[in-house]
C-alpha cells in the first residue's frame, strides 16, 4: 500500500510539471527551437557532453537563433537572449533582477551578492558600493603593488628555463589580494602561513564541487548527491572555510571595538570618512547582519574575486605571449607613461590606454563569467505581443555574444584590441560587450579587478618577455563555473632587460 501510494504521489507531481511545461511552451511558441524530445525536451542534446563541448553546442545555437532561442529540460523552461537590444531590456528590467534558484544553488551561498534573491540583494547592493568606490580602491593600490612584486620575484626562476602554468602563480597572487584587501590579512601572513595554504585548497575543492554539480544531472538531487564521499569531503571543506572567516571576523570585531570602531585601514588611511575594508563595513554596522550572512558575503568576495581576475590575467599574458607586436606594442607605453619613477595610482593607470584595450580584448574572446541566468518575477513583455511567464530563465551566453559576426566583423575570433579604439565602439550597441554583465546586477568589483590586473601586467612586463608554443588557433575554453582554458597557461619568460 505504502508502495502504491508513493507511485500515485510521483505521478501527480510528474503530471503536474509536464502540464506546466507544457502551458508554457503553447504560451511561447512564437519563439524557436530546436528539435525536442517529449517529456526530455533538449535534455537529450546534452547528454554525455563534456564541459568543453556543452559551451560549443550553446554557442552554435546562439549563431543558429541570433535573437532568441528557448530550451526546455523536463518541466525548466529557458529562453537564451542573443540580440543586444533584448539582452539591455532583459537585464535592466525590474522584473528580471531575480537569480534562478536551479542555477545559483550550487554555490550554496543564499546572502551573498553573487546568488542572494533580488529583495535580499538590493538592500546589500547598495551598502556595499562603498566598498568598491575609486577613493576605496586607491587605497588598496600599495597592497597591489607588494603584492605583484613578490609574484615577479617568485616566478624569476623560470627565467630562460621551462614552461610553467602561469596561472598558479596568478591565483596565488590574487588571494593574497582580496585576503589583504577584504579579510585586512597581512600579505606576509598569507606568504607564510599554513592557514592561507588550506583555504586555497578549501576554496578550490568547494569551487570544483559546485562546476561537478553543475555538469553532472545524474548527481544533482540533493538527496543522491548527499551520499556520495565527494559531498562529505566537500562539508568538511566548506566548514573549515566557515570556521576560518569566523575567526577573521572576531579578530576584526575585536581589533574594531578596541579602536572604538574606526578602521586602522589597509594602509593606515582612514581621512576618507566612506572608506574601510570590506569586512570592517559589515562590523562597523553591528545589527544588519548575522554572523552567517556575514560569513556568506566574504565568502563569495573571495571566492568569486580571486579566481576571475587569476584567470582573466593568466588569459591576457598568454595572449601577449602569442602575439608579440601587441605586447611590444603595450610595453611601449608602460615605459612612456612610468619612465623610472612614475608612481602607480589611479591618475597614471588611467592613460595606459593600449593596455585598457588589450585588456577588453581578452575579455571579449575568454569572458571569464561565460554564461549568466535571469528569471522573470512577473509576466513580462519582452518584444511586442510576446509575454514571458513568470518564473521563466533567462540564460545570456556572452561568449557567443562575444563572437558575432555581425557585430563584430568577419575577423570576429582574431584578437585584436584595436576593436576598442573609440571610433569602433561607438558603432557597437553598448550590450554588445559585458565581460561583467549589464544592468543593475552587474559585477560589482569589476573597476577592482581592472586595477589589480592593469598593475600586474605592468610589473611582469616590465620585468619579463613573455612567449608560448601554444598557438592561438589551438586554444580551446570550457565552461565550468568559469571559462577555463582546457589546457594550461603554459608560458617562457625571459628577462626584458
Amino acid at each position: 500500500m505504502g508502495v502504491v501510494f508513493v507511485f500515485l504521489v510521483f505521478l501527480a507531481i510528474f503530471t503536474g510539471l509536464m502540464c506546466l511545461a507544457r502551458n508554457y511552451r503553447k504560451i511561447m511558441l512564437n519563439i524557436p527551437a530546436p528539435e525536442a524530445l517529449p517529456i526530455i525536451g533538449h535534455a537529450h542534446l546534452m547528454i554525455g557532453l563534456n564541459n568543453e563541448e556543452q559551451l560549443k553546442l550553446i554557442t552554435e545555437l546562439c549563431f543558429l537563433y541570433p535573437n532568441l532561442v528557448k530550451i526546455w529540460f523536463f518541466h525548466i523552461m529557458g529562453i537564451i537572449v542573443n540580440n543586444p537590444e533584448l539582452i539591455q531590456k532583459v537585464f535592466n528590467a525590474e522584473v528580471c533582477m531575480e537569480k534562478p534558484y536551479i542555477a545559483y544553488r550550487l554555490f550554496n551561498l543564499d546572502n551573498g551578492l553573487l546568488s542572494a534573491r533580488y529583495s535580499r540583494w538590493k538592500h546589500d547592493r547598495r551598502f556595499f558600493n562603498n566598498s568598491f568606490k575609486l577613493s576605496t580602491l586607491q587605497t588598496f593600490i600599495p597592497i597591489f603593488i607588494e603584492t605583484a612584486d613578490k609574484l615577479t620575484s617568485e616566478i624569476t626562476g623560470y627565467v630562460d628555463g621551462n614552461p610553467f602554468n602561469i596561472l598558479d602563480h596568478t591565483i596565488r597572487c590574487t588571494l593574497k589580494m582580496i585576503c589583504s584587501t577584504s579579510l585586512g590579512m597581512k600579505i606576509s601572513d598569507a606568504e607564510n602561513d599554513e592557514t592561507f595554504n588550506k583555504v586555497f585548497h578549501a576554496v578550490e575543492y568547494t569551487s570544483e564541487s559546485a562546476a561537478l554539480l553543475q555538469n553532472k544531472p545524474l548527481i544533482y538531487p540533493d538527496t543522491i548527491y548527499k551520499i556520495t564521499p565527494r559531498y562529505f569531503e566537500n562539508e568538511k571543506q566548506g566548514q573549515f572555510l566557515a570556521d576560518f572567516h569566523q575567526r577573521i571576523i572576531d579578530e576584526r570585531r575585536a581589533i574594531l571595538r578596541n579602536n572604538n570602531n574606526k578602521t586602522d585601514g589597509v594602509s593606515g588611511d582612514s581621512s576618507d570618512p566612506g572608506y574601510s575594508i570590506f569586512i570592517d563595513h559589515i562590523l562597523n554596522n553591528e545589527g544588519m547582519f548575522t554572523d552567517q550572512e556575514i560569513r556568506d558575503h566574504i565568502i563569495t568576495v573571495l571566492s568569486a574575486g580571486y579566481e576571475t581576475s587569476a584567470t582573466a590575467t593568466a588569459h591576457c599574458i598568454l595572449l601577449l605571449a602569442q602575439h608579440q607586436n601587441v605586447q611590444n606594442k603595450l610595453v611601449e607605453e608602460i615605459n612612456e607613461v612610468f619612465g623610472a619613477d612614475e608612481e602607480i595610482n589611479l591618475e597614471s593607470l588611467s592613460k595606459l590606454q593600449y593596455m585598457e584595450r588589450v585588456i577588453k580584448e581578452t575579455l571579449r574572446i575568454a569572458p571569464v563569467g561565460p554564461v549568466i541566468f535571469r528569471e522573470t518575477m512577473a509576466d513580462f513583455e519582452l518584444e511586442k505581443g510576446l509575454i514571458i511567464p513568470k518564473g521563466t530563465t533567462f540564460i545570456l551566453n556572452i561568449y557567443a555574444l562575444h563572437r558575432r559576426k555581425d557585430i563584430w566583423g568577419e575577423k570576429a575570433e582574431i584578437f585584436d584590441p584595436d576593436n576598442f579604439l573609440p571610433e569602433n565602439v561607438a558603432k557597437r550597441h553598448p550590450c554588445s560587450f559585458i565581460p561583467f554583465s549589464t544592468g543593475r546586477r552587474n559585477c560589482i568589483g569589476h573597476r577592482y579587478a581592472m586595477i589589480s590586473m592593469k598593475i600586474i601586467l605592468t610589473k611582469l612586463l616590465r620585468n619579463f618577455k613573455f612567449s608560448t608554443d601554444l598557438k592561438y588557433e589551438d586554444m580551446r575554453f570550457k565552461a565550468v563555473l568559469t571559462l577555463k582554458l582546457c589546457t594550461e597557461h603554459l608560458v617562457s619568460i625571459s628577462n626584458r632587460y
